[in-house]
Protein backbone atom coordinates (compact mmCIF):
# COMPACT_ATOMS: atom_id res chain seq x y z
CA UNK A 1 0.00 0.00 0.00
CA UNK A 2 1.20 3.51 -0.82
CA UNK A 3 -0.11 6.81 0.50
CA UNK A 4 0.67 9.18 -2.36
CA UNK A 5 -0.58 12.28 -0.58
CA UNK A 6 -1.76 13.20 2.91
CA UNK A 7 -2.98 16.68 3.81
CA UNK A 8 -2.25 17.86 7.34
CA UNK A 9 -5.21 19.75 8.77
CA UNK A 10 -4.71 22.33 11.53
CA UNK A 11 -7.95 21.16 13.17
CA UNK A 12 -10.19 18.11 12.85
CA UNK A 13 -12.38 18.23 9.71
CA UNK A 14 -16.12 17.96 10.15
CA UNK A 15 -16.48 15.51 7.28
CA UNK A 16 -14.38 12.83 5.58
CA UNK A 17 -15.56 11.68 2.14
CA UNK A 18 -14.44 8.22 1.00
CA UNK A 19 -14.40 7.45 -2.73
CA UNK A 20 -13.28 4.20 -4.36
CA UNK A 21 -11.75 3.04 -7.60
CA UNK A 22 -10.57 -0.35 -8.83
CA UNK A 23 -9.07 0.96 -12.08
CA UNK A 24 -12.50 1.44 -13.63
CA UNK A 25 -13.14 5.19 -13.40
CA UNK A 26 -13.04 6.98 -16.74
CA UNK A 27 -14.18 10.34 -15.37
CA UNK A 28 -13.16 11.98 -12.10
CA UNK A 29 -15.86 14.64 -12.09
CA UNK A 30 -16.98 13.84 -8.54
CA UNK A 31 -13.71 15.33 -7.29
CA UNK A 32 -14.52 18.54 -9.17
CA UNK A 33 -17.99 18.74 -7.61
CA UNK A 34 -16.62 18.06 -4.14
CA UNK A 35 -14.05 20.81 -4.49
CA UNK A 36 -16.72 23.36 -5.48
CA UNK A 37 -18.81 23.13 -2.34
CA UNK A 38 -20.28 26.13 -0.55
CA UNK A 39 -18.52 24.97 2.58
CA UNK A 40 -15.13 25.82 4.06
CA UNK A 41 -12.62 23.55 2.26
CA UNK A 42 -10.56 23.32 5.46
CA UNK A 43 -13.49 21.64 7.21
CA UNK A 44 -13.75 18.54 5.02
CA UNK A 45 -11.34 16.03 3.57
CA UNK A 46 -11.51 13.85 0.47
CA UNK A 47 -10.09 10.31 0.63
CA UNK A 48 -9.50 8.49 -2.67
CA UNK A 49 -8.65 4.78 -2.59
CA UNK A 50 -7.44 2.76 -5.58
CA UNK A 51 -7.56 -1.02 -5.07
CA UNK A 52 -4.91 -1.94 -7.63
CA UNK A 53 -1.81 -0.03 -8.76
CA UNK A 54 -3.15 2.76 -10.97
CA UNK A 55 -1.91 6.26 -10.18
CA UNK A 56 -4.65 7.99 -12.13
CA UNK A 57 -3.01 10.64 -14.36
CA UNK A 58 -6.24 12.66 -14.18
CA UNK A 59 -5.84 13.02 -10.41
CA UNK A 60 -2.14 13.78 -10.79
CA UNK A 61 -3.04 16.59 -13.21
CA UNK A 62 -5.66 17.98 -10.82
CA UNK A 63 -3.21 17.91 -7.92
CA UNK A 64 -0.47 19.57 -9.96
CA UNK A 65 -2.83 22.29 -11.22
CA UNK A 66 -4.08 23.13 -7.74
CA UNK A 67 -0.55 23.22 -6.36
CA UNK A 68 0.53 25.64 -9.08
CA UNK A 69 -2.50 27.85 -8.36
CA UNK A 70 -1.99 27.76 -4.60
CA UNK A 71 -5.30 25.95 -4.08
CA UNK A 72 -6.05 23.08 -1.69
CA UNK A 73 -5.32 19.65 -3.22
CA UNK A 74 -8.19 17.96 -5.04
CA UNK A 75 -7.58 14.86 -2.89
CA UNK A 76 -6.43 15.08 0.72
CA UNK A 77 -5.58 11.41 1.22
CA UNK A 78 -4.67 9.43 -1.89
CA UNK A 79 -4.11 5.73 -1.25
CA UNK A 80 -3.04 3.14 -3.80
CA UNK A 81 -3.41 -0.35 -2.31
CA UNK A 82 -1.23 -2.08 -4.94
CA UNK A 83 -3.32 -5.24 -4.65
CA UNK A 84 -2.20 -7.94 -7.14
CA UNK A 85 -4.30 -7.90 -10.31
CA UNK A 86 -5.27 -11.55 -9.86
CA UNK A 87 -7.20 -10.67 -6.70
CA UNK A 88 -10.79 -9.57 -7.27
CA UNK A 89 -11.72 -6.18 -5.84
CA UNK A 90 -13.39 -6.01 -2.42
CA UNK A 91 -15.17 -2.71 -1.79
CA UNK A 92 -15.56 -3.43 1.92
CA UNK A 93 -11.79 -3.63 2.36
CA UNK A 94 -11.58 -0.20 0.75
CA UNK A 95 -14.31 1.19 3.01
CA UNK A 96 -12.35 0.07 6.06
CA UNK A 97 -9.11 1.52 4.76
CA UNK A 98 -10.97 4.78 4.23
CA UNK A 99 -12.41 4.74 7.75
CA UNK A 100 -8.98 4.02 9.22
CA UNK A 101 -7.42 6.90 7.29
CA UNK A 102 -10.23 9.39 7.88
CA UNK A 103 -9.94 12.09 10.51
CA UNK A 104 -13.37 13.72 10.23
CA UNK A 105 -16.12 13.32 12.80
CA UNK A 106 -18.62 12.38 10.06
CA UNK A 107 -17.69 9.79 7.42
CA UNK A 108 -19.41 9.85 4.02
CA UNK A 109 -19.08 6.78 1.81
CA UNK A 110 -20.36 7.67 -1.63
CA UNK A 111 -20.24 6.67 -5.29
CA UNK A 112 -17.10 8.02 -6.88
CA UNK A 113 -18.91 8.94 -10.09
CA UNK A 114 -21.80 10.82 -8.49
CA UNK A 115 -22.93 14.31 -9.42
CA UNK A 116 -23.65 16.49 -6.41
CA UNK A 117 -24.97 19.95 -5.72
CA UNK A 118 -22.67 22.60 -4.17
CA UNK A 119 -24.75 22.44 -0.97
CA UNK A 120 -24.23 18.69 -0.40
CA UNK A 121 -21.70 18.87 2.45
CA UNK A 122 -23.65 21.65 4.13
CA UNK A 123 -26.72 19.37 4.10
CA UNK A 124 -24.73 16.53 5.66
CA UNK A 125 -23.41 18.71 8.46
CA UNK A 126 -26.85 20.22 9.04
CA UNK A 127 -28.40 16.77 9.52
CA UNK A 128 -25.76 15.74 12.05
CA UNK A 129 -26.28 18.98 13.94
CA UNK A 130 -29.90 17.86 14.37
CA UNK A 131 -28.97 14.31 15.39
CA UNK A 132 -25.36 13.38 16.07
CA UNK A 133 -26.11 9.66 15.85
CA UNK A 134 -27.83 8.98 12.56
CA UNK A 135 -27.23 6.74 9.56
CA UNK A 136 -28.04 9.17 6.77
CA UNK A 137 -28.63 8.16 3.15
CA UNK A 138 -29.09 10.19 -0.01
CA UNK A 139 -31.07 8.71 -2.90
CA UNK A 140 -29.52 8.88 -6.36
CA UNK A 141 -31.50 10.12 -9.36
CA UNK A 142 -30.33 8.24 -12.45
CA UNK A 143 -30.51 8.99 -16.16
CA UNK A 144 -29.82 6.34 -18.81
CA UNK A 145 -29.53 8.69 -21.80
CA UNK A 146 -26.23 7.73 -23.44
CA UNK A 147 -25.78 11.24 -24.84
CA UNK A 148 -24.18 12.15 -21.51
CA UNK A 149 -21.31 9.72 -22.21
CA UNK A 150 -18.42 10.46 -22.27
CA UNK A 151 -19.22 12.57 -19.25
CA UNK A 152 -20.07 16.12 -20.34
CA UNK A 153 -21.25 17.83 -17.14
CA UNK A 154 -25.02 17.81 -17.72
CA UNK A 155 -27.17 20.14 -15.66
CA UNK A 156 -29.49 18.85 -12.94
CA UNK A 157 -32.41 19.87 -15.17
CA UNK A 158 -31.04 17.73 -18.00
CA UNK A 159 -30.58 14.74 -15.69
CA UNK A 160 -34.17 15.10 -14.51
CA UNK A 161 -35.32 15.25 -18.15
CA UNK A 162 -35.60 12.60 -20.89
CA UNK A 163 -33.84 9.39 -19.90
CA UNK A 164 -34.45 9.81 -16.16
CA UNK A 165 -35.58 6.43 -14.83
CA UNK A 166 -36.42 6.89 -11.14
CA UNK A 167 -37.77 10.41 -10.58
CA UNK A 168 -40.71 12.61 -11.48
CA UNK A 169 -40.44 16.38 -11.31
CA UNK A 170 -37.00 16.13 -9.77
CA UNK A 171 -38.16 13.95 -6.85
CA UNK A 172 -37.39 10.19 -6.61
CA UNK A 173 -40.49 8.16 -7.45
CA UNK A 174 -42.66 7.51 -4.41
CA UNK A 175 -40.34 9.21 -1.94
CA UNK A 176 -42.95 11.69 -0.72
CA UNK A 177 -45.41 8.92 0.18
CA UNK A 178 -43.13 6.22 1.61
CA UNK A 179 -41.59 5.76 5.03
CA UNK A 180 -38.18 7.34 5.38
CA UNK A 181 -36.71 4.70 7.70
CA UNK A 182 -35.45 1.22 6.86
CA UNK A 183 -36.22 0.16 10.41
CA UNK A 184 -39.87 0.97 9.73
CA UNK A 185 -39.91 -0.88 6.42
CA UNK A 186 -36.96 -3.02 5.35
CA UNK A 187 -38.51 -3.41 1.89
CA UNK A 188 -37.40 0.15 1.17
CA UNK A 189 -33.91 -1.03 0.33
CA UNK A 190 -35.42 -2.64 -2.78
CA UNK A 191 -37.00 0.67 -3.77
CA UNK A 192 -34.16 3.14 -3.19
CA UNK A 193 -30.42 3.04 -3.75
CA UNK A 194 -29.04 2.66 -0.23
CA UNK A 195 -25.65 1.88 -1.73
CA UNK A 196 -25.15 5.33 -3.25
CA UNK A 197 -24.25 7.28 -0.13
CA UNK A 198 -24.04 6.50 3.58
CA UNK A 199 -23.14 9.11 6.19
CA UNK A 200 -22.39 8.14 9.80
CA UNK A 201 -20.07 9.22 12.56
CA UNK A 202 -16.66 7.58 12.46
CA UNK A 203 -17.23 6.60 16.08
CA UNK A 204 -20.40 4.66 15.24
CA UNK A 205 -18.76 2.93 12.28
CA UNK A 206 -15.98 1.75 14.56
CA UNK A 207 -18.46 0.62 17.24
CA UNK A 208 -20.05 -1.80 14.74
CA UNK A 209 -16.65 -3.05 13.54
CA UNK A 210 -16.59 -1.22 10.21
CA UNK A 211 -17.49 -2.91 6.94
CA UNK A 212 -17.77 -6.70 6.84
CA UNK A 213 -14.84 -8.22 4.92
CA UNK A 214 -16.57 -11.59 4.42
CA UNK A 215 -16.05 -13.08 0.95
CA UNK A 216 -19.81 -12.97 0.29
CA UNK A 217 -19.25 -9.25 -0.31
CA UNK A 218 -16.50 -9.70 -2.90
CA UNK A 219 -16.97 -7.82 -6.16
CA UNK A 220 -20.00 -5.81 -7.26
CA UNK A 221 -22.23 -6.76 -4.30
CA UNK A 222 -22.60 -5.41 -1.60
CA UNK A 223 -22.14 -1.82 -0.41
CA UNK A 224 -22.50 0.50 2.58
CA UNK A 225 -26.11 -0.57 3.29
CA UNK A 226 -24.63 -3.66 4.98
CA UNK A 227 -23.24 -1.30 7.62
CA UNK A 228 -26.55 0.55 7.79
CA UNK A 229 -28.35 -2.63 8.82
CA UNK A 230 -25.88 -3.25 11.65
CA UNK A 231 -25.96 0.40 12.72
CA UNK A 232 -29.73 0.08 13.09
CA UNK A 233 -29.28 -3.10 15.14
CA UNK A 234 -26.88 -1.12 17.34
CA UNK A 235 -29.60 1.46 18.02
CA UNK A 236 -28.67 4.13 15.47
CA UNK A 237 -31.58 5.87 13.74
CA UNK A 238 -31.54 5.79 9.95
CA UNK A 239 -32.84 8.45 7.60
CA UNK A 240 -33.29 8.81 3.86
CA UNK A 241 -32.98 12.49 3.02
CA UNK A 242 -36.22 13.61 1.37
CA UNK A 243 -35.12 16.88 -0.21
CA UNK A 244 -31.48 16.59 -1.34
CA UNK A 245 -30.28 13.98 -3.82
CA UNK A 246 -27.23 12.68 -5.70
CA UNK A 247 -27.28 12.25 -9.49
CA UNK A 248 -25.80 9.73 -11.91
CA UNK A 249 -25.66 9.38 -15.69
CA UNK A 250 -25.08 6.36 -17.89
CA UNK A 251 -21.66 4.88 -18.53
CA UNK A 252 -20.56 1.41 -19.68
CA UNK A 253 -20.75 -1.32 -17.04
CA UNK A 254 -22.66 0.92 -14.63
CA UNK A 255 -24.67 -2.06 -13.38
CA UNK A 256 -21.66 -4.24 -12.72
CA UNK A 257 -22.17 -6.24 -15.91
CA UNK A 258 -19.75 -9.17 -16.16
CA UNK A 259 -18.52 -8.43 -12.63
CA UNK A 260 -18.41 -11.16 -10.01
CA UNK A 261 -21.40 -10.92 -7.67
CA UNK A 262 -21.67 -12.70 -4.34
CA UNK A 263 -24.88 -14.30 -3.01
CA UNK A 264 -27.78 -12.05 -4.01
CA UNK A 265 -31.50 -11.98 -4.67
CA UNK A 266 -31.20 -11.28 -8.40
CA UNK A 267 -32.15 -7.64 -7.82
CA UNK A 268 -28.69 -6.43 -6.82
CA UNK A 269 -29.16 -6.98 -3.07
CA UNK A 270 -26.84 -9.12 -0.98
CA UNK A 271 -28.77 -11.94 0.67
CA UNK A 272 -26.11 -12.09 3.39
CA UNK A 273 -26.78 -8.44 4.25
CA UNK A 274 -30.52 -8.97 4.03
CA UNK A 275 -30.28 -11.46 6.89
CA UNK A 276 -28.88 -8.85 9.30
CA UNK A 277 -32.23 -7.32 10.38
CA UNK A 278 -33.58 -10.79 11.25
CA UNK A 279 -30.55 -11.86 13.28
CA UNK A 280 -30.03 -8.56 15.11
CA UNK A 281 -26.29 -8.92 14.52
CA UNK A 282 -24.13 -5.81 15.15
CA UNK A 283 -20.58 -6.97 14.41
CA UNK A 284 -19.22 -8.15 11.03
CA UNK A 285 -18.78 -11.80 10.15
CA UNK A 286 -15.17 -10.95 9.28
CA UNK A 287 -13.86 -7.88 11.08
CA UNK A 288 -10.90 -5.86 9.87
CA UNK A 289 -8.16 -6.38 12.50
CA UNK A 290 -7.20 -2.69 12.66
CA UNK A 291 -10.83 -1.67 13.10
CA UNK A 292 -11.13 -4.30 15.85
CA UNK A 293 -8.20 -2.72 17.70
CA UNK A 294 -9.90 0.66 17.61
CA UNK A 295 -13.25 -0.82 18.66
CA UNK A 296 -11.87 -2.76 21.62
CA UNK A 297 -9.74 0.19 22.70
CA UNK A 298 -12.84 2.41 22.66
CA UNK A 299 -14.80 -0.22 24.63
CA UNK A 300 -12.05 -0.46 27.25
CA UNK A 301 -11.98 3.34 27.58
CA UNK A 302 -15.75 3.41 28.16
CA UNK A 303 -15.52 0.61 30.74
CA UNK A 304 -12.68 2.33 32.58
CA UNK A 305 -14.58 5.61 32.63
CA UNK A 306 -17.75 3.96 34.01
CA UNK A 307 -15.80 2.14 36.70
CA UNK A 308 -14.05 5.36 37.68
Amino acid sequence: MNILHKTKFSSQPDVSLILLDWTVRESFHTLEYLNRQRFDRNRYEIVWIEYYDRRAPEIEAMMRRNSELGLPPQVDTWIVMDTPKEEYYHKHEMYNLGILNSTGRIVVIMDSDAIIKPTFISEVVKEFEKDASVALHFEQIRNFDQNFYPFNYPTIEEINGPGCVNAMGGVPTGLSESAKSLKEDWNLWHRYNYGACLCATRENLIIIGGADEHQDYLGHICGPYEMTARLINAGVKDKLHDAHFLYHVWHPNQGGDNNYCGPNNGRGMSTTAMEIPRTGRVLPLIENPEIRKLRTKASMSVSAASEG
